[in-house]
């Protein structure tokens, strides 16, 4: 049986580097957005703390699999790396009831 996942990814952009760190996500919505699986992806800024969450929900973790194979998944999570504080902070949950 498939089980839908969710994720919540907290990204830390350097202090300068938050629109840069924004930019290279948003480059990937659109195209991740149309990906079989995807059933929602959002892009969410926290105008006080200065970082960027996204919200993700995918049909299934195979699903999630086949995104990072993308060349445009792989491009951003190789240029994210010089413009945050450390890794992005992911969380995988699935629904309960």
């Amino acid at each position: 049986m498939k089980t839908t996942v969710f994720i919540f990814a907290t990204l830390h952009p350097k202090k300068d580097s938050f629109e840069k760190v924004s930019e290279i996500i948003k480059s990937i919505i659109d195209n991740t957005r149309k990906e079989v699986g995807c059933i929602e992806f959002n892009l969410y800024e926290d105008f006080e703390k200065k970082k960027l969450y996204l919200y993700e929900q995918w049909r299934d973790e195979l699903s999630i699999t086949k995104h990072f194979t993308y060349d445009y998944t792989l491009k951003a999570i190789a240029n994210l790396k010089d413009y945050q504080e450390k890794e992005t902070d992911v969380i995988k949950m699935k629904k309960i009831k």
